[in-house]
Parts: structure tokens; sequence; C-alpha cells
């Protein structure tokens, strides 16, 4: 009885982790490829509100993963109000509210970034699909990793699991960077919103990544504060220096930021050497030569 018992509770569990990645699959997939069609129809009314109505279906599924494993059993012999109460007492607590708002920040750099830029290339199809495939699936494994995260009750994030996260976090990196650039471009926004910009995403990419390692702690967002002060007077550098090639400079401001959160990942860990650092250094070095190779500074647009 006890073998049958654990057999339908794995059979259970495996048909959840399917549901909610085929979910997920479909939620993805298809609103970044709603969003691509609507913004080639030039409807940017529509854009703007098909992009909020994906998001809340995003937001609700990273809370339908976070409330299937934090939730308390509802006693329905009380009242129904009292019913309610605890089933979402857990949102109820600081904690766990401060750690879904946690899990919120990853995926929503990806799909606010991905609507920017899938917005302002306006039929630019293959640019707009390889933004919609990418993103997509980058927020499938995101919330795929996070169910697993949400299972262990917040753990500190297993090695494998991490390291996949800090890939997808360069690539949310270089998408917002490039996005922000752009659109500040586009728009003639102020170069302070291009600064603050990165200056946020590098904070909360690393804010949350310290949460992931269980290393949070007033020093170490002191920290991040300063990294991530440094990258955004490195963008006052970009915005001087580039006026055409946006993704070039994004891809300039992700090799910093991942050189940046190696060294401060090594500095919390006590694990930096001098051949880590020459290693990493190396890697940046050889970036930053592609990058300026591929990118003409002498071209210029009309500015704003």
């Amino acid at each position: 009885m006890s073998e049958n018992i654990q057999n339908f509770s794995a059979a259970v569990i495996k048909r959840q982790r399917i549901i909610s990645v085929a979910a997920i699959s479909i939620i993805s997939f298809l609103g970044l490829e709603a969003l691509v069609y609507v913004n080639n129809l030039y409807q940017p009314r529509i854009y703007i509100y098909l992009s909020i109505f994906v998001y809340l279906f995003l937001a609700v599924w990273l809370h339908f993963l976070f409330d299937l494993h934090f939730k308390e059993t509802p006693d329905y012999a009380v009242s129904f109000l009292k019913a309610m109460k605890r089933r979402f007492a857990h949102f109820m607590s600081a904690a766990y509210f401060r750690h879904f708002q946690n899990y919120m920040v990853l995926p929503a750099i990806l799909y606010w970034a991905s609507v920017i830029m899938i917005g302002i290339n306006f039929g630019h199809l293959p640019l707009q699909q390889f933004v919609a495939i990418v993103t997509a699936l980058c927020l499938i494994a995101s919330y795929s990793l996070f169910k697993e995260i949400f299972h262990s009750k917040f753990a500190p994030v297993r090695d494998a699991h991490f390291h996949v996260l800090v890939y997808i976090k360069v690539y949310a990196a270089w998408l917002m960077y490039a996005a922000s650039l752009g659109v500040v471009w586009y728009y003639c926004f102020s170069p302070y919103v291009f600064y603050l910009s990165v200056f946020l995403t590098t904070f909360l990419l690393f804010y949350q990544a310290m949460f992931q390692t269980a290393q949070l702690s007033f020093d170490h967002a002191l920290s991040a504060v300063v990294f991530s002060l440094f990258l955004a007077g490195l963008a006052y550098f970009v915005y001087g220096l580039w006026n055409v090639n946006y993704f070039s400079a994004g891809i300039f401001l992700a090799a910093a930021y991942n050189f940046l959160w190696h060294m401060f990942f090594a500095l919390n860990k006590k694990m930096l050497t001098r051949n880590f650092f020459m290693q990493q250094a190396l890697i940046f070095a050889i970036i930053i030569v592609m990058v300026f190779s591929v990118t003409n500074f002498s071209a210029r647009i009309g500015g704003c």
C-alpha cells in the first residue's frame, strides 16, 4: 500500500511538472509571437495593452508555482473568510512575499526588455523572431528552475541550476542594456533614463543572485550598489561613444556586467585569486576586441 501511494505521488508530481512546463511554454511563445505580429501591424495601443495582458499571465503563473508549494490547506469547517485568510496566509508573511517578489525580477527583465526591443524594431522580423524565441526559452528555463527552487523551500540554489541562471542573466542584461539605449535614442528620452536602467538592472540581478545563494546581507547589498554604480558610470561613456549600434553597446555592457559579477561572486565566496582574475579579465578583453572590431564609432545619425 505504501509503495502504491509513493508511486501515485511521484506520478502526480511528474504530471504537475509536465503541465507547468507546457503552460509556460505556450504562454511565452504565443505571447511573444503575438506581440511581434501586432507590432508589425503598427498598432501601438494594442501592442501596449497586449504586452501588459501577457505579463499578467506570466506573473499569475509564477504566483501559481509559488502558491503550490507554500499554501496551507484551508480548513473549510470554519467560516469562508477565515478559510480564505488561511489559504493566502503565506502571502501575508513579509518573508514569503519578499521571496516571491525577488523571483519576479528575472522574468520581468527578460519580458519587458523583449517588449521594448520588439517594439523599437518595427519591420525587422528576423531580429524580432530571435528576441521572441530566445526570450521564450529563457523564460521557460527560469520558471522551470524556480519551480524546483520553490519545492526545496528556498534552500541555496543548486550549482547546476545557478550556472544556468547566470547565463540567462547575462542574456537578460544584454537585452535590457541594448533595449534601454535603443528606446532612449528612438524616443529622444534623457540619457539619464539609460543610466538609471543600467544601474537598476545590474543591482536587481546582483541582488537576486545573492538571494539565491543565501548570501544576502547589508554588506553584500552595499557592494552590489557600488558595482552597479560603476557600471552606470560606464554607461555614461557608452552613451557618448556609441551612436548607431546599440546592440554592440549592449554586448559591451553585458561583458562588463559578467566580469563584475564574477569578481563580486568571488569576493563574497572568498575565492578571488590572481589566476581567476586573469581568466575573467582575458574573457572580457576578448569580447571587447570583438565588439570594437565590428563597431563603426565614426558613424553618426541625427540626434534628438
